[in-house]
């Protein structure tokens, strides 16, 4: 094995931990390479580069299993290592094709779940509405408590004056 297949290899092995970590699967880049198979379509045309990432992807393992099981010449390049080092890169940011499936999903799951604004109109109160009302009533009883007792202390005053 010269130094660009074993450098792939090493990589390829690094990719395929995380990927059984990520999946909680026994085969890393082949059951990555499933979950690529089983996202629907209208998910994957949604993600630039979905369909060279998935080819990739699939020719760099075909030649790591070339490396791994057979003997002789393997076409092995620079390209594919410098890819599956980027691709590796963009696991660990989040910023792989799975990665950025998952979160359209979940965004897609979140706007089905937010609740839907009713075009008829339904008035109600907020927490804010209630307090200030609340606050409002507060200061208008001691407005006139202030008031009657100021009546109060007239009345007596000009009680004790006559």
């Amino acid at each position: 094995m010269n130094a660009i297949e074993s450098e792939l290899f090493e990589e390829f092995k690094g990719v395929d931990k995380i990927c059984r970590d990520m999946l909680n699967a026994d085969k890393g880049v082949t059951a990555y390479i499933e979950q690529m198979d089983m996202t629907p379509m209208y998910i994957r045309n949604r993600i630039s580069g979905w369909h060279s990432e998935y080819k990739k992807l699939k020719h760099v393992r075909w030649v790591r299993n070339k490396l791994a099981h057979e003997t002789g010449y393997v076409e092995c390049t620079v390209d594919d290592v410098n890819w599956l080092k980027g691709f590796h890169q963009r696991i660990l940011i989040g910023h792989d094709p799975i990665a950025i499936a998952e979160q359209i999903k979940r965004q897609a799951t979140i706007q089905s779940s937010a609740p839907r604004q009713s075009t008829a109109f339904v008035p109600r109160t907020d927490m804010r509405t209630q307090e200030r009302n609340s606050s409002a009533t507060n200061i208008a009883i001691g407005v006139l408590c202030a008031i009657g007792a100021v009546g109060v202390l007239v009345l007596l005053f000009w009680f004790l004056i006559r």
